[in-house]
């Protein structure tokens, strides 16, 4: 404060949501704690605006003139080379005559603005299949690039650890992918995290991993994490630490959700100004009610999860969590989405002086179970049957009983389908081989079969084709699976 008047209630507004204070202050308030509280001391929906925590001043909420306080901040920028962040600060003048009076009081302002040059570090991307193998569980695939550029050499990215933040999904370590000389020693020094995948420049990584449902879902957010020094087990996050390794991408999806909600409405806006301007006179209550309805949806980049949390706003619970907090990251009515954060530490500066930083990539949103539209099939299935069997052929055929299950990954619509079986060389089917069925949202429906083997051998007995009909054409799925079954002939 280099005033001569005391400054209170200290707002600081940024152009992009990069700053998270709540990471490096130790004492926060008190609705952060919660679920449906703001993360970063941020203030309304626009995830950019947030109260200066004076946690270290002389007294509370002031800064004294002459006085000095040093913030923390953790920045985590977006986009890359160099850009623009622009910092105003907004600050009240202090009098006693203010308190306990009611009045306004005088405000001023302050601005900063940094041109900071963001460098290419690594590239995320993830994929998901149903598992084919246990009904409800999924396959997540991560795939991780390096591509440093921003120094001559010690350009290896230290993967610590991979964290899932959802309601109802954990995950699960799919044994057999990490190393022991993949690992190095971690950057960064925490308890019981002592060990890193070191990434290569220029190197390629695909982790795998197993999505599960919780089994028994409530209202408590889970963070399960994968850290490479606890071996294959995945140890899940306390609420804090959970909270802290999302605060970034709460703030990102709150700014993203306000800034499409404002795009929209300006061009409502500027469409019924064009409209009023056309026709020149006052438009009719009927007509503009005509005009909302027909509107057109404008596009967005606002995942399903966002859409589907928007709609549940009318209910108290929602109602009342803030756009930045994790009750609107993870809504209960979002039960088919997970949030990927990736934690990262890298080596940075010249060669002379080095520097360990922290890096953060994470995914939103990514889609476990799709609402009402799927790009593959909507269709997912598992089989029950004996891999190995023992038979007498010269007596007679071998009739192995045989259970196909099949699960509409849709959570929100109705699949109508027909299920039919190919005939195979080898082996037949008894049974009902071919019928139409349809499923509701999350609805399965189980076929018994017998697979009649007429000889030893080994057989794929993977002979479905499904035909989803959608909107009246009918799409047919052939799936690239083996349900293998060994019949060993015996006398």
């Amino acid at each position: 404060n280099v005033g001569h008047a005391p400054a209170s209630n200290i707002l600081l507004k940024t152009n992009a949501p990069w700053l998270n204070m709540t990471q490096c202050n130790e004492t926060n308030n008190d609705t952060s704690s919660e679920d449906d509280g703001p993360t970063s001391y941020c203030v309304g929906p626009s995830g950019t605006l947030m109260k200066v925590p004076l946690i270290n001043a002389s007294h509370s909420d002031l800064l004294q003139p002459g006085e000095t306080v040093e913030i923390p901040v953790a920045v985590r920028t977006s986009g890359g080379g160099r850009q623009d962040f622009y910092m105003l600060f907004r600050y009240e003048l202090w009098t006693e005559d203010n308190v306990g009076s009611g009045s306004i009081p005088s405000h001023r302002w302050a601005r900063k603005l940094l041109s900071v040059p963001v460098y290419p570090s690594i590239t995320m991307s993830a994929s998901l299949m149903p598992s084919y193998s246990n009904k409800g569980e999924h396959i997540l695939s991560i795939e991780l690039m390096n591509y440093r550029s921003d120094r001559d050499s010690k350009l290896e990215i230290y993967l610590n650890k991979i964290c899932v933040a959802s309601r109802y999904f954990e995950i699960r370590q799919l044994l057999g992918q990490v190393d022991s000389y993949d690992l190095s020693q971690s950057l960064i020094a925490s308890p019981g995290n002592d060990k890193s995948l070191k990434i290569g420049w220029q190197d390629r990584v695909t982790l795998h991993y197993l999505v599960v449902p919780i089994e028994r879902a409530n209202s408590t957010i889970t963070f399960s994490a994968l850290s490479f020094s606890r071996g294959d087990n995945v140890p899940t996050l306390s609420q804090r630490h959970g909270a802290e390794v999302t605060d970034f991408m709460c703030r990102e999806r709150a700014h993203e959700v306000f800034t499409s909600t404002l795009h929209s409405h300006r061009i409502e806006k500027e469409r019924m100004q064009a409209e009023q301007d056309k026709t020149g006179q006052p438009r009719h209550v009927a007509q503009i009610r005509r005009d909302k309805t027909s509107f057109p949806e404008q596009e967005s980049n606002v995942s399903s999860a966002s859409d589907g949390q928007s709609e549940a706003f009318g209910s108290a619970s929602l109602a009342a969590a803030h756009p930045t907090s994790l009750a609107s990251l993870c809504p209960l009515s979002g039960g088919s989405n997970i949030n990927i954060i990736c934690c990262w530490s890298a080596i940075v500066g010249n060669d002379d002086k080095d520097d360990n930083i922290q890096g953060q990539h994470h995914l939103r949103n990514l889609l476990v179970r799709p609402l009402n539209k799927s790009k593959g099939c909507p269709l997912a299935m598992t089989a029950k049957y004996q891999s190995m069997v023992s038979h007498n052929f010269d007596e007679n055929p071998l009739d192995e009983d045989f259970e196909i299950t099949i699960r509409n990954r849709l959570v929100e619509t109705e699949v109508e389908f027909e299920f039919h079986m190919d005939q195979q060389s080898g082996f037949d089917f008894l049974g009902t081989t071919s019928f139409n069925w349809s499923l509701l949202g999350g609805e399965e429906i189980s076929v018994p079969l017998k697979a009649r083997i007429y000889s030893g051998g080994v057989y794929n007995l993977q002979s479905v084709r499904l035909t989803v009909f959608k909107e009246g054409t009918a799409v047919p799925y052939l799936f690239p699976l083996q349900w293998t079954m060994v019949a060993e002939d015996f006398v």
